[in-house]
């Protein structure tokens, strides 16, 4: 498995006045930086330093799990809107990890979703039976 593996998700913190990185399959995985290219750097220092001290001490090194999906993307592809996913997301309706101020969601998850029947809490409905239409032709 290869560090550059693992997503990584950047975004600027106005709190802290610099870019952070975060790689959610590694629980507290996280690097920061005055730039773009500065806080990924660091990050894939810290991927390594990660996977080296999971190996030093026994613990199990996450496989990569894909790609991560942002609230749109999840949405567009689930024909939602975005604070429908997002509830889905703060419901655990859909796995989801929040990152920053919002969700992202793994593709294979929205993609199990999208293939999972849901059930809106309504009784189905029930179709009442139409005769069939018959045409009568005159004779003149």
């Amino acid at each position: 498995m290869k560090q550059n593996e693992y997503q990584m998700l950047i975004y600027w913190s106005d709190e802290d006045q610099t870019y952070i990185v975060e790689v959610p399959e590694l629980p507290g995985c996280m690097a920061d930086g005055k730039t773009r290219q500065e806080a990924l750097a660091n990050a894939e220092a810290i991927v390594r330093e990660w996977i080296e001290t999971a190996r030093d001490l026994g613990r199990a090194i996450p496989m990569p799990q894909g790609r991560l999906l942002t609230i749109i993307e999840a949405a567009e592809r689930l024909g939602l809107s975005p604070a429908m996913v997002r509830h889905y997301c703060a419901d655990g309706k859909i796995p989801a990890q929040k990152i920053g101020r919002d969700w992202v969601i793994r593709q294979r998850d929205v993609e199990h979703f999208a293939t999972t029947p849901r059930h809106s809490g309504r009784p189905p409905m029930q179709y009442a039976s139409r005769p069939q239409a018959t045409h009568h032709v005159s004779e003149k």
